[in-house]
């Protein structure tokens, strides 16, 4: 699965392939390539539309992601 992720700030956005969908991951690549340092991220998802948003601790958007099988 590949999951392109796109965060506000900056205007980040990148691709990766990942095998498995769950926080853990989607977080790790947050934190390494997105260029957050902060641990208080939240992901929600929508498995009909493949879409999600990441919020901070304060239920900001602080990005999407999309997943393609």
């Amino acid at each position: 699965m590949i999951v392109n992720f796109n965060m506000l700030k900056d205007s980040v956005s990148w691709n990766a392939s990942i095998h498995q969908l769950n926080s853990d991951v989607l977080l790790r690549h947050i934190l390494v390539t997105g260029n957050v340092s902060e641990r208080g991220i939240h992901f929600s998802y929508c498995e009909k539309t493949c879409k999600g948003n990441i919020t901070n601790s304060e239920d900001q958007l602080i990005g999407t992601f999309t997943t393609f099988f």
